[in-house]
């Protein structure tokens, strides 16, 4: 095929402009694509807070760096390595022997021409994982007042803080740490995969969260929760004074996240994670309404 028409072939499929879902765009979770996603969410809300705060207050973009090891850092997919057989390895047996460890048995007499017994010459290494050090580097807000006081800290969540390891550990000692402070919290959660972090209260169904704690209320909190179909609530941004808070429109900084030219999505494929059937049908309806799927035929 000439390159020109592999490059159309491709632009028929991949899409570097914004879709104007509703709400959260489901293509955004992608783990190649989040990493990317979530700086860009939180560098936009950080510009949006700055134009909108009064002048009695500062936002500050902080990092948070952190090293895992071990089953934290192990990146699947490498090629070469049967992972489903290494996994069972590391899990303390499940994998069947090499056929060289069925010939050890095998007599000194048995030598190659080498004078090394036989078996030792039909063995063959097994694939396994170890455990290599990654470095995190993390962002989020803190508001903070003329006194360089913390007066709210904002979280958005990684598939770090939310799956089970030394990431989430961290992060919920953090958290802990917030809730026994006097600074307000706003915990954003964009991700549909993994467990919520920890709350007490009803079993609230929803694919999207924002936890909003007031200091002075704790330990009571307001959970907002809505699906992919579903707009982005707006929420009240809380800061100084019980009364005292700034309406803010997160939906503004999941745009602007994605407003960039090199984010490719492709809308063909289905998102990861995957969507419930009843969401898939109306992703698919979604998509071929503004133009990004062939409407099927009737």
């Amino acid at each position: 095929m000439p390159f020109y028409l592999q490059l159309l072939a491709f632009a028929n499929h991949v899409c570097t402009m914004p879709i104007p879902f509703p709400g959260m765009n489901p293509y955004l979770e992608h783990p190649d694509l989040w990493p990317t996603v979530h700086q860009r969410f939180i560098s936009a809300l950080a510009e949006i807070l700055k134009r909108q705060l009064p002048p009695t207050y500062q936002v500050h973009l902080c990092d948070r760096r952190y090293q895992v090891s071990g089953e934290d850092s192990l990146v699947v997919g490498s090629p070469g390595l049967d992972w489903s057989r290494a996994a069972k390895t590391l899990n303390g047996g499940g994998a069947t022997a090499s056929p060289a460890l069925a010939t050890l048995e095998t007599t000194a007499s048995d030598t190659g021409p080498t004078g090394v017994p036989a078996c030792e010459l039909e063995r063959r290494p097994i694939p396994v994982l170890v455990p290599v050090p990654q470095k995190i580097h993390e962002t989020y807000l803190e508001i903070v007042d003329s006194n360089e006081t913390v007066v709210t800290v904002i979280e958005l969540l990684s598939p770090k803080k939310k799956r089970p390891g030394r990431g989430r550990d961290l992060y919920e000692r953090q958290r802990e740490t917030i809730f026994g402070s006097d600074a307000h919290f706003v915990e954003i959660d964009l991700l549909r995969g993994w467990e919520p972090s920890s709350i007490y209260g009803p079993d609230e169904a929803g694919d999207y969260r924002i936890l909003i704690s007031r200091s002075e209320q704790r330990p009571r909190a307001q959970l907002y929760t809505w699906n992919v179909m579903e707009p982005i609530p707006a929420i009240m941004l809380p800061l100084k004074g019980a009364d005292d808070g700034l309406p803010l429109i997160l939906k503004s900084a999941v745009d602007q996240a994605c407003d960039r030219t090199d984010l490719l999505v492709n809308y063909q494929q289905s998102p990861l994670p995957p969507l419930r059937c009843e969401e898939s049908l109306w992703l698919d309806a979604f998509l071929q309404q503004v133009g990004m799927r062939p409407c099927r035929a009737s």
